[in-house]
């Protein structure tokens, strides 16, 4: 039968979309280091120089897999939320795509997400974030946002449904095994094991995830001056000077030519280059 099966998959003829997909196949039964060129070669039953007609490296063919699961992300939020709320509903929405495509979350350790769905999330994120009224907003929002991504996405990699910590506590019978363990301790070496790890070792995580977020979130707001406080400030603030020692003005901005660095190149999905 899995001969069978081969050979109808060598019958279907080799896309870019088919390699991808093979990818993160691969990706989420053996892990993203697993990821080889020839061991995927193998699992589409090519040979290993067929997928460089479709993609030219692994790192490429790594950023087209991050960029297609995060293309499932819905970054519609209503703008007339408050920041909080639309930040909020867009890192459930991401961790919950992360998780239904175990092991791309690793990705994101050794990639930089710069696809256009990519940019997209980031964009969505980064908007409410810009209005929330961060006193000095430009680094304040750079901070609020990895400490959001970093978070939602650290979450995803660190407990995964499949991880063994989740599936003992998943399980009634091993849940309560644990328990019967933690209050088996010597109550004089291990008094807070004893008292509290049956209150700790639960079948929580969307309540660990949401409460954890609810903090981080509630900890940025505190950091935003309440409303009117900055137009207050700016009523009776003296006006810049415009110029510098010598009379010249100085410029409001850094100059910049729009221009990607190479290494940082936009990955476009549908840009299929064919090697020649």
């Amino acid at each position: 039968m899995a001969d069978a099966d081969q050979d109808q998959d060598r019958r279907v003829p080799l896309t870019r979309q088919r390699v991808v997909a093979a990818a993160l196949t691969a990706i989420a039964e053996d892990g993203v280091d697993a990821l080889t060129m020839r061991t995927l070669a193998t699992r589409l039953g090519v040979v290993p120089g067929a997928l460089y007609r479709h993609v030219r490296n692994k790192e490429q063919l790594q950023d087209l897999a991050l960029d297609g699961v995060l293309a499932e992300v819905d970054c519609d939020v209503d703008a007339a939320l408050p920041w909080t709320e639309q930040v909020t509903l867009l890192a459930h929405r991401l961790r919950a795509v992360l998780e239904d495509h175990p092991g791309a979350a690793g990705l994101l350790k050794t990639r930089d997400p710069l696809g256009p769905h990519s940019l997209a999330v980031a964009e969505a994120f980064l908007r409410p974030l810009q209005t929330a009224g961060f006193p000095h907003p430009k680094p304040a929002v750079g901070l609020a946002f990895f400490l959001i991504i970093d978070y939602t996405t650290g979450f995803a990699v660190a407990s995964t449904r499949t991880a063994v910590t989740e599936q003992r506590v998943r399980d009634a019978a091993t849940r309560a095994r644990l328990h019967a363990f933690f209050r088996s301790l010597p109550a004089d070496r291990f008094p807070a094991l004893v008292a509290l790890g049956e209150h700790i070792w639960l079948d929580n995580r969307d309540q660990r995830f949401t409460t954890g977020l609810d903090i981080l979130i509630d900890g940025l707001n505190q950091r935003v001056p309440p409303r009117g406080h900055d137009d207050h400030t700016a009523r009776n603030a003296a006006p810049a000077d415009p110029s510098g020692p010598s009379g010249r003005e100085l410029p409001t901005s850094p100059p910049d030519d729009g221009k990607i660095p190479q290494h940082h190149a936009v990955v476009d999905d549908t840009d299929e280059e064919v090697a020649r």
